[in-house]
């Protein structure tokens, strides 16, 4: 399988996707599940295409030495801008993760899992460089999920929400993963799974516009764990941890 890599270099993410595009519950979503899942301390973390940082409020109390790598270096000059020597900023790809084996305590990969071309790839490079017993939070695009299901059911998507491969959506790279195809790619790699959220399971624009961010984040709060079993949300969360080989 390819590994293209999907550059923000000339895309202002911060400001036309999360500022401009109203997604206060979503980004409220990931810092819920980011915090639910992360370990409390270590020392040494890794964001795996972090962007400008958004979620380093999250880890960097939580890590004596915390690192963000990304593709696109005008994320990584904001990164820097917003978080300064806090944060250690490293231009790379996921696929090639410039880092030793076994060098970080923990890592985090939120909302670039839908952008892999091969995600077994990536997971394997992430594995790598966590030590044993080290974990990981990984976020996938479920394609699973109950809109989805319905969508498939009326005629209206042609993505099979129940077939395992990966599908792709629209003309640009943007990938959904069926749960069990993230999990049996977790196994292969030794890690083993540690807990599952369901998460953004009210991402919906007539929800939005009827409740109101603030509502659903309420929601949210109560429905990450027991969605996290059913595994029928938008976004799937999973914390794993490295087992000996």
């Amino acid at each position: 399988m390819s590994k293209k890599i999907t550059d923000y270099s000339d895309f202002d993410y911060k400001k036309i996707f999360w500022e401009k595009g109203d997604r206060q519950y979503e980004d409220f979503c990931d810092h819920l599940a980011a915090r639910r899942l992360l370990p409390k301390q270590g020392q040494k973390f890794l964001d795996v295409c972090g962007g400008f940082g958004r979620l380093a409020d999250v880890y960097l109390p939580r890590f004596a030495d915390c690192t963000l790598l990304d593709y696109a270096p005008n994320l990584l000059e904001l990164a820097r801008k917003m978080r300064g020597a806090k944060l250690k900023t490293v231009q790379g790809s996921v696929y090639e993760l410039p880092f030793a084996d076994g060098e970080f305590d923990a890592a985090l990969l939120v909302r670039a899992a839908h952008h892999l071309t091969d995600l077994p790839a990536a997971i394997a490079e992430i594995t790598r460089v966590l030590k044993p017993g080290g974990r990981a939070v990984i976020e996938i695009a479920n394609k699973r999920n109950i809109l989805e299901i319905l969508r498939w059911c009326l005629g209206r998507s042609k993505m099979r929400p129940f077939a395992l491969a990966p599908a792709k959506r629209g003309a640009k790279d943007f990938y959904n993963f069926h749960p069990r195809y993230a999990e049996k790619i977790f196994k292969q790699n030794n890690l083993r799974l540690k807990k599952t959220l369901g998460v953004s399971n009210f991402r919906l624009p007539l929800l939005k516009k009827i409740c109101g961010a603030p509502l659903l984040c309420f929601k949210e709060r109560l429905a990450q764990g027991f969605s996290g079993w059913l595994k029928l949300s938008p976004s799937v969360y999973y914390l794993v941890e490295k087992q000996n080989a």
